[in-house]
Protein backbone atom coordinates (compact mmCIF):
# COMPACT_ATOMS: atom_id res chain seq x y z
CA UNK A 1 0.00 0.00 0.00
CA UNK A 2 2.91 2.63 0.34
CA UNK A 3 4.71 1.58 -2.38
CA UNK A 4 1.17 2.36 -4.01
CA UNK A 5 1.23 5.66 -2.30
CA UNK A 6 4.07 7.10 -2.90
CA UNK A 7 4.02 5.67 -6.58
CA UNK A 8 0.79 7.79 -7.16
CA UNK A 9 2.47 10.99 -5.33
CA UNK A 10 5.85 10.36 -8.01
CA UNK A 11 3.13 10.99 -10.60
CA UNK A 12 0.99 13.70 -9.55
CA UNK A 13 4.63 15.33 -9.28
CA UNK A 14 5.72 14.63 -12.52
CA UNK A 15 2.27 15.36 -14.06
CA UNK A 16 2.11 18.54 -12.31
CA UNK A 17 5.53 19.76 -13.70
CA UNK A 18 4.25 18.79 -17.00
CA UNK A 19 1.75 21.15 -16.41
CA UNK A 20 4.10 24.09 -15.89
CA UNK A 21 5.73 23.86 -19.05
CA UNK A 22 8.97 25.09 -17.11
CA UNK A 23 10.50 24.58 -13.98
CA UNK A 24 9.96 27.09 -11.15
CA UNK A 25 11.68 27.09 -7.29
CA UNK A 26 9.36 26.90 -4.33
CA UNK A 27 10.00 30.42 -4.13
CA UNK A 28 8.79 31.36 -7.14
CA UNK A 29 5.39 29.43 -6.13
CA UNK A 30 4.57 31.49 -3.11
CA UNK A 31 5.34 34.86 -4.24
CA UNK A 32 2.30 37.16 -4.74
CA UNK A 33 1.71 38.97 -7.85
CA UNK A 34 2.28 42.69 -8.10
CA UNK A 35 0.35 45.34 -8.50
CA UNK A 36 1.76 47.02 -11.93
CA UNK A 37 0.60 45.63 -15.11
CA UNK A 38 3.39 45.53 -17.35
CA UNK A 39 4.57 47.89 -20.08
CA UNK A 40 5.68 46.99 -23.90
CA UNK A 41 8.00 50.21 -24.16
CA UNK A 42 9.35 49.70 -27.89
CA UNK A 43 8.36 47.23 -30.47
CA UNK A 44 9.03 47.11 -34.63
CA UNK A 45 8.38 44.01 -36.95
CA UNK A 46 8.61 44.19 -40.98
CA UNK A 47 5.17 44.72 -42.68
CA UNK A 48 6.66 42.85 -45.62
CA UNK A 49 8.03 39.18 -45.56
CA UNK A 50 8.99 36.76 -47.71
CA UNK A 51 7.56 33.30 -47.55
CA UNK A 52 8.84 31.14 -45.83
CA UNK A 53 11.09 33.49 -43.88
CA UNK A 54 11.50 34.02 -40.24
CA UNK A 55 9.99 37.03 -38.79
CA UNK A 56 11.53 38.62 -35.95
CA UNK A 57 9.22 40.68 -33.63
CA UNK A 58 11.53 43.18 -31.94
CA UNK A 59 10.22 43.94 -27.98
CA UNK A 60 11.35 46.36 -25.20
CA UNK A 61 9.09 45.79 -21.89
CA UNK A 62 9.60 46.34 -18.00
CA UNK A 63 7.63 45.31 -15.10
CA UNK A 64 8.15 46.56 -12.32
CA UNK A 65 6.71 43.92 -10.05
CA UNK A 66 9.31 42.01 -11.91
CA UNK A 67 6.49 39.23 -11.86
CA UNK A 68 6.41 39.28 -15.99
CA UNK A 69 5.10 35.53 -17.16
CA UNK A 70 4.08 35.48 -20.92
CA UNK A 71 3.65 36.73 -23.94
CA UNK A 72 0.10 36.40 -25.81
CA UNK A 73 0.23 36.57 -29.39
CA UNK A 74 -2.50 36.22 -31.30
CA UNK A 75 -2.80 36.51 -35.41
CA UNK A 76 -5.86 37.70 -37.27
CA UNK A 77 -5.98 36.28 -41.50
CA UNK A 78 -7.73 38.80 -43.77
CA UNK A 79 -10.06 36.33 -45.52
CA UNK A 80 -9.97 33.68 -42.80
CA UNK A 81 -10.34 34.76 -39.35
CA UNK A 82 -8.49 35.24 -36.04
CA UNK A 83 -6.46 31.95 -34.52
CA UNK A 84 -6.17 30.53 -31.07
CA UNK A 85 -3.64 32.64 -28.61
CA UNK A 86 0.13 31.50 -28.89
CA UNK A 87 1.75 31.77 -25.44
CA UNK A 88 5.49 32.47 -25.21
CA UNK A 89 6.76 31.82 -21.49
CA UNK A 90 9.37 34.90 -20.62
CA UNK A 91 12.46 33.60 -19.08
CA UNK A 92 13.16 34.13 -15.23
CA UNK A 93 16.15 36.30 -16.11
CA UNK A 94 13.81 38.50 -18.38
CA UNK A 95 10.59 39.23 -15.80
CA UNK A 96 11.59 42.75 -14.74
CA UNK A 97 12.53 44.32 -18.25
CA UNK A 98 13.44 42.28 -20.95
CA UNK A 99 15.05 43.34 -25.03
CA UNK A 100 14.99 41.19 -28.38
CA UNK A 101 13.24 39.35 -30.36
CA UNK A 102 10.40 37.15 -30.60
CA UNK A 103 10.28 34.44 -34.32
CA UNK A 104 7.53 32.84 -36.08
CA UNK A 105 8.29 30.59 -38.75
CA UNK A 106 6.42 31.13 -41.76
CA UNK A 107 6.96 27.78 -43.41
CA UNK A 108 4.63 26.25 -40.36
CA UNK A 109 1.01 24.86 -41.41
CA UNK A 110 0.26 26.23 -44.80
CA UNK A 111 2.70 29.02 -45.05
CA UNK A 112 5.30 28.05 -48.38
CA UNK A 113 1.63 27.82 -50.24
CA UNK A 114 -0.24 30.54 -48.99
CA UNK A 115 -1.54 32.85 -51.56
CA UNK A 116 0.31 35.59 -52.69
CA UNK A 117 -0.17 39.10 -51.02
CA UNK A 118 -1.31 37.33 -47.78
CA UNK A 119 -2.27 39.71 -45.10
CA UNK A 120 -1.75 38.39 -41.16
CA UNK A 121 -2.17 41.24 -38.13
CA UNK A 122 -0.26 39.94 -35.01
CA UNK A 123 -1.56 41.53 -31.46
CA UNK A 124 1.31 40.77 -29.04
CA UNK A 125 0.72 42.21 -25.31
CA UNK A 126 2.82 40.54 -22.06
CA UNK A 127 0.48 38.69 -19.04
CA UNK A 128 1.77 38.76 -15.34
CA UNK A 129 1.32 36.53 -13.05
CA UNK A 130 -1.37 38.50 -11.18
CA UNK A 131 -3.15 38.53 -14.87
CA UNK A 132 -2.86 42.06 -15.73
CA UNK A 133 -1.88 42.68 -19.29
CA UNK A 134 0.35 45.07 -21.27
CA UNK A 135 -0.50 47.60 -23.45
CA UNK A 136 -1.52 45.90 -26.77
CA UNK A 137 0.90 46.18 -30.01
CA UNK A 138 -0.84 45.26 -33.70
CA UNK A 139 1.71 44.29 -36.17
CA UNK A 140 0.36 44.36 -39.91
CA UNK A 141 2.30 41.70 -41.89
CA UNK A 142 2.18 40.94 -45.88
CA UNK A 143 3.36 37.31 -47.34
CA UNK A 144 4.98 38.18 -50.47
CA UNK A 145 7.46 36.48 -52.91
CA UNK A 146 10.55 38.71 -53.17
CA UNK A 147 9.91 40.81 -50.19
CA UNK A 148 13.00 41.86 -47.91
CA UNK A 149 12.43 42.07 -44.27
CA UNK A 150 13.51 45.43 -43.29
CA UNK A 151 16.27 45.93 -40.31
CA UNK A 152 15.41 47.13 -37.08
CA UNK A 153 15.58 50.48 -36.08
CA UNK A 154 16.60 51.99 -32.46
CA UNK A 155 17.05 50.94 -29.78
CA UNK A 156 16.90 47.52 -31.49
CA UNK A 157 19.91 48.22 -33.88
CA UNK A 158 22.66 47.86 -31.55
CA UNK A 159 23.96 45.10 -28.98
CA UNK A 160 23.35 42.21 -28.11
CA UNK A 161 19.43 41.27 -28.26
CA UNK A 162 18.17 38.03 -26.40
CA UNK A 163 16.03 35.28 -28.55
CA UNK A 164 12.63 35.71 -26.66
CA UNK A 165 11.42 32.77 -27.73
CA UNK A 166 8.94 30.74 -30.73
CA UNK A 167 5.62 31.66 -31.44
CA UNK A 168 4.19 28.40 -32.36
CA UNK A 169 1.19 28.87 -34.87
CA UNK A 170 0.77 27.55 -38.60
CA UNK A 171 -0.83 29.30 -40.68
CA UNK A 172 -3.98 27.73 -42.85
CA UNK A 173 -4.37 28.28 -46.06
CA UNK A 174 -7.72 29.22 -46.85
CA UNK A 175 -8.29 27.78 -50.05
CA UNK A 176 -7.02 24.57 -48.71
CA UNK A 177 -8.78 24.76 -45.16
CA UNK A 178 -12.27 26.70 -45.84
CA UNK A 179 -14.53 24.20 -44.34
CA UNK A 180 -15.65 24.10 -40.89
CA UNK A 181 -14.57 20.02 -40.60
CA UNK A 182 -10.82 20.59 -41.48
CA UNK A 183 -10.45 23.87 -39.62
CA UNK A 184 -12.32 24.20 -36.12
CA UNK A 185 -11.27 28.09 -36.92
CA UNK A 186 -12.82 29.39 -39.42
CA UNK A 187 -15.47 32.48 -38.45
CA UNK A 188 -18.10 32.16 -41.17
Amino acid sequence: MKRILMLASIGAFVILLMRIGYSQSLSEWLIKPGGSPPVITHWYASEELHHGDIWKIYMEAKDPDEDMVHFVCVFDQLGFGVYPPGYVVIKKRHRGELRGYLRFFSTGGHGLSLPEWTRVTLTVFVRDKGGKISNKVVLPLVLSRGAKQEPPPPPFDTGPLDKLGTIMVDLLDPDRDSGSETNPFWIR
